[in-house]
């Protein structure tokens, strides 16, 4: 099964919820009326150096990185989201193919603090799980954007406080997004979509590593 029929029982079932689903209605529409995605960087663009610090509290720099091979990022919104959590364990799936194929795989979060260390240790993830503080590197991708008054409500009724996991008052998150870079920190791969509920496909990121080595 791939992780697009996943993601699709998930959205059916959040779907069945009429205020689950205007809100998210609220979210897509907000993005493609401000054609959010054409911002972000595309296949052809490359990368700014980046350092974060991940799940441990250690840094991580890209560059570094990038020394040892080819890099796929992921930016996905936290493990509050039932969609990114899906990903990212359909991504552990995957790792293997990943290093395999010479890559290696980072996910980046704007959560801060223990929100990062949960994710790692509850989806039994073993690669890298960094957290964008203050969004900054989503930034200079193009794929953050403001989370829409519906969406923020929704969230609050459901116990999600953004401001705590994120140590800002912004409401800022990803477009959930997935690049595939080479070595010269060229993105080779671009995965952006205004609708948070579909993610790339685990074997086309394998695939377009293979063409890199």
């Amino acid at each position: 099964m791939s992780l697009k029929d996943d993601l699709d029982k998930i959205r059916a079932r959040g779907n069945a919820d009429e205020r689950i689903r205007l809100a998210y209605e609220a979210v897509v529409r907000q993005l493609g009326r401000a054609e959010t995605a054409d911002r972000a960087l595309r296949a052809g663009d490359t990368i700014p150096s980046f350092m974060l610090p991940n799940a441990e509290g250690h840094i991580v720099f890209s560059d570094e990185l990038l020394k040892r091979g080819p890099l796929v990022v992921n930016f996905f919104r936290g493990n509050w989201c039932p969609y990114c959590r899906r990903t990212l364990e359909a991504l552990e799936t995957a790792l293997p193919d990943i290093t395999a194929s010479g890559g290696q795989l980072v996910a980046l979060t704007p959560d801060t603090g223990g929100h990062l260390a949960a994710t790692k240790r509850d989806h039994r993830l073993t690669y890298e799980v960094l957290s964008d503080v203050d969004g900054a590197v989503g930034l200079q991708f193009g794929v953050l954007f403001r989370a829409p008054d519906p969406y923020r409500e929704l969230l609050a009724g459901r116990g999600v406080n953004l401001p705590a996991r994120h140590g800002n008052e912004g409401w800022f998150i990803p477009m959930p997004a997935t690049f595939v870079v080479d070595q010269q920190a060229v993105i080779r791969y671009a995965f952006v979509n205004v609708d948070f509920t579909r993610r790339a496909e685990p074997a086309e990121i394998v695939r377009v590593l293979r063409t890199l080595t």
